[in-house]
């Protein structure tokens, strides 16, 4: 099989780690949200903020007017009682931060800040995020939970026989990562028209497998949960079958794309094709909870928060349309759907929560659980009959 050269891999490994290691909203991954979800701190409270970055947000001094009113909220939070001296100073270097330019891309900024930590994180986002801030002990991770579940991580390859061209996804936003051009054919004068034919068709087969090999290094390095692609016919069947078992399990769909589109232009393409496979993985998921109840599944909100507190979700499944409230045991943490009075495994008194959905998404994040967060009416419809949550099992 034909591989890319070295020069080749190191230039793309190369390119693929800048892009990892580099400040942004491209590579929020599961491992990342464990990490900012396990934060605490004992002096300083960390500053959560979220700001909304649309284009009218980014005209003039809209945003500066949003920071205003998100400063004024952060000092009256709770979580500033005692500690306004450090929360002005984790806002004054948000503000520097956003002095210093805005970001060309996205809809949405977050920061995670706290200098007795040692900790300023900022991360933008794809879409929209409502403006808000938060001032507590940990940092405030459960919007970016929802957003990355909701904008899965595509890898967009589009091949042909002069190039070939890769691009990370999520619904929303589309970014060039590598380009990779194929081998022309070089005419000459001792080759017969048959034998040229045999020399382009070779060149092909052989660029094919190169983009393969290419789309394996991405589609790892940048934890893709799905592949869509557009391929020359006369080059599909070699493309496809040089993938890697693992590559090869994430291609969802191929689509129709020019080779020469802009990125705004796959990104208008590539939409419609990634919804249909994101309907498509919330109905599996459903189907298999089905499948595997009761040994490796359970339905239903008290059976799902009895698994949350044992520890035992593999992939949390809820809908995500609905918010219901519920409490948590000031004892122990656990979960319940009671409101009030004391938790009967332990007699802890029960703090009320306005959405019990919430917390049932931070816990996940907490023990490493899976996301699937249901928004498509076929999967809604589903899981109706066994209620609005649902867990696939560790054990």
């Amino acid at each position: 099989m034909s591989n890319l050269s070295p020069q080749d891999r190191d230039a793309l490994l190369a390119e693929l780690r800048r892009r990892t290691t580099a400040p942004g909203f491209h590579f929020l991954d599961a491992a990342h949200l464990q990490r900012l979800n396990e934060i605490e701190s004992d002096g300083a409270p960390i500053v959560s903020l979220y700001m909304e970055l649309s284009p009218e947000r980014r005209t003039g001094d809209a945003w500066e007017i949003a920071f205003k009113d998100l400063k004024a909220r952060a000092l009256a939070h709770p979580g500033a009682d005692g500690h306004a001296r450090a929360v002005e100073a984790e806002l004054g270097r948000i503000e520097d931060a956003l002095r210093g330019g805005l970001p060309r891309t996205g809809r949405g900024l977050v920061f995670f800040a706290c200098q007795d930590l040692g900790l300023f994180e900022q991360l933008g986002v794809a879409i929209t995020v409502p403006n808000d801030v938060y001032v507590n002990r940990g940092c405030y991770v459960r919007p970016l939970a929802r957003v990355r579940d909701e904008h899965d991580r595509f890898v967009i390859a589009l091949v042909s026989a002069h190039k070939s061209r890769f691009f990370f996804s999520q619904i929303g936003l589309v970014e060039e990562v590598y380009g990779l051009v194929g081998d022309e054919l070089a005419v000459t004068d001792f080759a017969s028209k048959d034998q040229r034919r045999d020399i382009k068709d070779e060149l092909k087969r052989q660029h094919a497998q190169r983009s393969a090999h290419a789309l394996d290094l991405i589609a790892e390095a940048l934890d893709a949960r799905h592949v869509i692609y557009d391929c020359a016919p006369d080059m599909e069947a070699a493309f496809l079958d040089a993938l890697e078992q693992k590559t090869r399990q994430k291609v969802a769909a191929s689509f129709q794309c020019g080779i020469n589109a802009t990125p705004a232009e796959v990104a208008a393409k590539a939409e419609p094709v990634q919804r249909e496979v994101e309907a498509r993985e919330e109905l599996e998921t459903v189907e298999r909870l089905q499948e595997l109840i009761p040994s490796r599944a359970v339905v239903g909100l008290d059976a799902t928060l009895d698994m949350l507190n044992q520890q035992r979700v593999m992939t949390l499944v809820v809908n995500d349309d609905l918010r219901i409230p519920g409490g948590i045991d000031a004892t122990s943490g656990m979960l319940t759907t009671r409101t009030d009075g004391t938790y009967e495994a332990t007699g802890g008194r029960i703090l009320p929560e306005d959405d019990l959905f919430e917390l049932m998404l931070e816990r996940a994040l907490e023990q490493g659980a899976g996301l699937e967060l249901i928004r498509s009416e076929a999967a809604r419809n589903a899981l109706e009959p066994h209620g609005p949550a649902a867990a696939l099992l560790r054990f």
